[in-house]
C-alpha cells in the first residue's frame, strides 16, 4: 500500500497516510530521503556514540565493538561514514591545538533532531525483534 491518502499525480502523494501530513509540497518520500542520508553500516550507530558528548575519532572506533559486529571498523571506513555525516550537518568536526593533532566530533543541531527517531528505534530493538528477524533459522511467517 502506498502512502497516500489522497489521489496521487506526478509531483507525489497529497496528504501521508501514516502521519495525515500535507505531503503536497514533497518532492522525495522523506523515507526515502533517511534512507539516503543515514545510509551506511555504522552512520546510525556514530550519531548514537555522540549523543554522549564529543569523541575522538579512536573513541568512536573503539565504540562501534560494543553493540556492533564485533569486528573493528575499517579505518578508511570510519572517515568515509564520519565526513559523509559532517557533509551533511549531522555532525562537527573540531581540529584541537595539541600535538599531536587531534579531532573531536560532536553532534550539530541537525543531527540531536535525529535522536527521538533514534531513540524510537532503539525502543523497538529492546524487544529483540531484530534479533529474530536476522536470525536465518528465524521462520518468516512466524508472528
Amino acid at each position: 500500500m502506498t502512502d497516500v491518502a489522497a489521489a496521487s499525480n506526478a509531483s507525489g502523494p497529497k496528504v501521508s497516510s501514516l502521519t495525515g501530513l500535507d505531503m503536497s509540497h514533497i518532492k522525495l518520500c522523506p523515507a526515502i530521503a533517511f534512507n539516503q542520508i543515514v545510509a551506511g553500516r555504522y552512520k546510525l550507530h556514530i550519531l548514537c556514540v555522540l549523543n554522549r558528548g564529543a569523541s575522538r575519532y579512536g573513541e568512536i572506533g573503539r565504540s562501534l565493538l560494543h553493540g556492533g559486529l564485533g569486528r573493528p571498523i575499517a579505518p578508511r571506513i570510519l572517515s568515509r561514514e564520519l565526513h559523509q555525516l559532517e557533509e551533511r550537518g549531522l555532525i562537527s568536526r573540531k581540529v584541537l591545538s595539541v600535538m599531536p593533532r587531534r579531532v573531536q566530533y560532536s553532534l550539530t543541531d541537525r543531527g540531536r533532531a535525529l535522536l527521538p527517531i533514534l531513540a524510537e528505534i532503539v525502543r523497538w530493538g529492546a524487544s529483540g525483534a531484530h534479533e529474530e528477524m536476522l536470525d536465518p533459522q528465524y521462520p518468516a511467517s512466524a508472528p
